[in-house]
Formats: structure tokens, C-alpha cells, sequence
């Protein structure tokens, strides 16, 4: 499997800054293509979440999941635009971030840090590494998407991908990911990733 720089940006992935308008907000890892159909399953056991229902961001939306039913809501409030937090089902507070010198926390997975501290570019700029419960993994677009690999295994495999389609944003799990308890964390990473916020 080849990690390639992202071919869809000049000079590796961007750092955009600036809250924009859905359709038109940049990736943090620069322009994430939109597929034209629904992408084949990376194995056929995985379970796709769809980010839909979006009020003109992808940070005011509803994560729809197996069954169509909504999983997770994605809110930033329109009197404090300047906090975005991810509730469950059950509208338990999952993840929050703070977008003034933006700081994440996520419930059972990370205490309070940078963003960029929990995502952090690598000096290439070909990817971005995530750390789950002391388990580090690495962002990397593959083929029109972004994926999710262990970094510390002799032969790196997919855990988990980011498609776009002209309508959504699609996060898909293997059930080793499921496993791993990494839904939240590519939840959240998701939204990083698309929202067309600077988080470096």
C-alpha cells in the first residue's frame, strides 16, 4: 500500500484557515474529491456512518449510522460559534473543541490539548498522526479518500476512510476499528478534517 501525497492540493495537504460556507470549505489536508458514486466496502462486515442534515457546516449536523439512525449530533451554537460539541444518541457530551487557538477533549479518549497536538502533521506533510489510549495511527489520502492505518505494524492495512460525495461525507469502520473503540475519535477526527477550520 503506498502512502501518496495528496494529489488533489499543491504542495502536500493545506492548511486553510477560516470558517466557509459547505461546498466551498477546504480540508485541512486540502481538497477531498467528491465521488460520484458509493464507494465499494473495505471489507464486507464494515459499518458506514453518514454525516447529513448539515446546517451550512458540517459543524451543525446529524451523524447518521447502521439502521439510519442518527448516531451522533454535531453542535456549534449560534450565540458561541466558537465551540463545537459532539453529543451521542443520547445527547451525552462525546467531544468538544474550542476553536480559539483550537483545543480538543474527548470523553474517555484524550484529556484537554491542542488540536494539533492530537493530530499532528508529519514533517513530509503526508500524514497525520493520531493518538488513541497510548496506540498511535496515521491519516493519509489512498485513492480519493482519507485513511486511517496502525503506524506501528510491519504491514499497514486500512482501519477506517473519509469519502465525500457531492451530498455527504461518508466515515467507514472495520469491525477492527469498531473494536479498537476508534467510532468517536474518526468521528471526530472526520469533522476536523472537512470543516475548513486552521487547526496548526
Amino acid at each position: 500500500m503506498a502512502f501518496n501525497m495528496n494529489p488533489y492540493t499543491q504542495g502536500g495537504w493545506s492548511n486553510q484557515s477560516g470558517q466557509q460556507a459547505w461546498g466551498t470549505a477546504p480540508s485541512i489536508f486540502g481538497a477531498l474529491p467528491s465521488l460520484t458514486t458509493t464507494p465499494r466496502s473495505i471489507q464486507p462486515d464494515s459499518v458506514t456512518f453518514q454525516f447529513a442534515q448539515f446546517n451550512t457546516t458540517v459543524l451543525n449536523c446529524v451523524v447518521i449510522g447502521p439502521q439510519s439512525r442518527v448516531a451522533y449530533r454535531i453542535v456549534t451554537e449560534a450565540t458561541t460559534p466558537s465551540c463545537t460539541i459532539w453529543k451521542d444518541n443520547e445527547s451525552r457530551n462525546v467531544a468538544m473543541v474550542q476553536w480559539q487557538n483550537p483545543t480538543l477533549e474527548i470523553r474517555g479518549v484524550t484529556p484537554r490539548q491542542r488540536v494539533r497536538d492530537w493530530l499532528r502533521l508529519a514533517p513530509d506533510q503526508s500524514t497525520r498522526h493520531m493518538e488513541v489510549r497510548g496506540v498511535i495511527y496515521g491519516w493519509a489520502p489512498i485513492d480519493g479518500f482519507i485513511c486511517l492505518y496502525q503506524t506501528q505494524t510491519s504491514a499497514p492495512k486500512v482501519l477506517a476512510r473519509i469519502a465525500r460525495t457531492p451530498a455527504t461525507v461518508l466515515l467507514e469502520l472495520t469491525q477492527e476499528a469498531l473494536q479498537l473503540n476508534l467510532l468517536e475519535p474518526c468521528i471526530v477526527a472526520t469533522v476536523l478534517f472537512v470543516c475548513g477550520h486552521n487547526i496548526d
